[in-house]
């Protein structure tokens, strides 16, 4: 049975380690980039395939193959992926939050107006932001939606320990392994969605499970990275006893309990608690060896109202619990940005201009933090 193309903007991190792996078995991949990755597009369209790196208690080599790949930057094969367009039911876009915008519009632009079935885009970009600002902007044939990115992945030199993307390539995809791309049924059903990857559950839990990876595991990944750059720690799996037991209390005494307080009738107490354990071994593992650098990335924009830390101490405060290793990303962040020379002025003027809070408790579990 010939597989249906599934089109992927970016052939990052993301794409090449979560979308490539789960995605192939049952689609034929089609990713796409600029000149930026034009030897690992040239790659991927003489050889249709590339290795990624599978981390657990062992680093295992694994071959996706049946992809293709184009260079929006080369004219001609930016036209091909525009003929691709007019037909293509689903689509990932994996660009990063800086890249978004262009993409989508070039997509709507791009869609065949006459087009009876719907185009599917799902957003692997962990910003919810993204929804909002694009709800009616792609007209009724083409459906944008969330996704939940549970995977961690990560690009990196070989070295002794990985093997590269493939033959004389100086870049290796590294993924943790961990299975699963979660999807509401309504969504499931309607676009067609095919494969074992998938797992399908209602709006409401998607949603539910969307801010547990985000709130928990992300706060998790933040806490230790932000605060492990201020000790000057180059890999997470360097961090201390001290900052491991302060991670699991945010889990455990705020992300969990305001995630149950507000969804517990979708998620089990039980389910939570183990995800909320599981997460420190995944994010300190020595063989996927994550980096501090990684996960600093960006962290000027992620201390901003909207943005996943503010809205996060906003959540929990909101259920009724107290933020305070919550707020203490905020205040971390804040001393990274002011230290690296992206933030001035007064502790005052950056809570309330830069992170643009107004909730009196979380301005003072921040300034107690910055006094600490």
């Amino acid at each position: 049975m010939k597989k249906e193309e599934l089109l992927i903007f970016g052939a990052g991190a993301l794409a090449l380690g979560f979308l490539g792996p789960m995605l192939s078995e049952d689609y034929k991949l089609i990713f796409c980039d600029v000149d930026i990755k034009k030897d690992l597009i040239k790659f991927l369209q003489k050889e249709n395939g590339y290795s990624v790196n599978i981390c657990s208690k062992k680093i295992i080599p694994f071959k996706v193959s049946g992809v293709t790949a184009f260079n929006l930057s080369r004219e001609g094969e930016r036209n091909r992926i525009k003929k691709i367009l007019k037909n293509i039911r689903v689509i990932f876009t994996a660009v990063g939050s800086e890249g978004i915008d262009e993409t989508l519009n070039f997509i709507k632009e791009n869609r065949r107006e006459d087009r009876k079935e719907r185009l599917w885009v799902f957003s692997a970009e962990n910003d919810k932001s993204i929804l909002k600002r694009w709800r009616d902007k792609l007209g009724e044939k083409i459906r944008l939606s969330d996704t939940i990115m549970g995977r961690m992945c990560r690009i990196d030199h070989p070295g002794k320990y990985y093997q590269p993307v493939g033959s004389g390539l100086k870049e290796a995809v590294i993924a943790e392994d961990f299975y699963g791309l979660p999807v509401p049924a309504d969504i499931h059903f309607s676009a067609g969605l095919r494969g074992k990857a998938w797992q399908v559950m209602s709006e409401e839990e998607f949603t539910a499970r969307s801010y547990l990876k985000l709130f928990g595991h992300n706060g998790a990944h933040a806490y230790l990275s932000y605060l492990g750059a201020l000790e000057g720690l180059k890999y997470l799996h360097q961090v201390d006893s001290k900052l491991l037991s302060e991670v699991k209390s945010l889990l455990n005494k705020e992300v969990g309990p305001a995630i149950l307080h507000s969804y517990g009738a979708l998620l089990s107490e039980i389910e939570v608690k183990e995800y909320c354990n599981r997460l420190i071994a995944r994010i300190t593992s020595c063989t996927f060896s994550d980096t501090i650098e990684r996960g600093i990335r960006n962290s000027l924009d992620k201390i901003t109202s909207g943005e996943r830390w503010v809205e996060g101490a906003k959540f929990i405060l909101k259920n009724g619990i107290i933020p305070k290793y919550f707020c203490r990303i905020i205040a971390a962040g804040i001393k990274l940005n002011i230290k690296n020379g992206l933030l001035s002025g007064s502790v005052d003027e950056i809570i309330s201009e830069h992170c643009q809070i107004r909730e009196e408790k979380l301005i003072t579990l921040i300034k107690e933090e910055l006094r600490g």
